[in-house]
């Protein structure tokens, strides 16, 4: 379960720039494929595949338990949550995961 989910209950905390969490140093964009190649990876072996849910909660929702602005996001799957979400910042880039929170925040077909 190591990679358990990119969002158990997505966090909240300061709505800092991208840029910011990052040491102010700007995160280098990734392309939008990236983040999809990401997700497959890391996040749908307890989100799912399309997102909807498992062991993880579904990422399809309009909100999320810690909120759904990017740099929530980031936060969530930089530090981890309790119950069950792990961290990510010791095994992804900023940009990985500003590729991922990106990815999360894009309008699926």
């Amino acid at each position: 379960m190591a990679a358990c989910a990119v969002l158990f209950a997505l966090g909240s905390g300061c709505r800092q720039a991208p840029e910011q969490q990052n040491g102010g140093a700007p995160v280098p964009a990734l392309a939008p494929e990236a983040g999809k190649q990401l997700f497959a990876h890391h996040c749908a072996p307890c989100h799912g595949t399309d997102g909807r849910g498992g062991v993880g909660p579904d990422l399809s929702a309009t909100r999320y338990r810690y909120g759904k602005y990017r740099d929530d996001i980031v936060k969530t799957i930089s530090s981890g949550r309790p119950g069950g979400m792990p961290a990510f910042g010791s095994q992804l880039s900023a940009a990985e995961i500003a590729a991922l929170a990106d990815h999360l925040l894009t309008p699926k077909r």
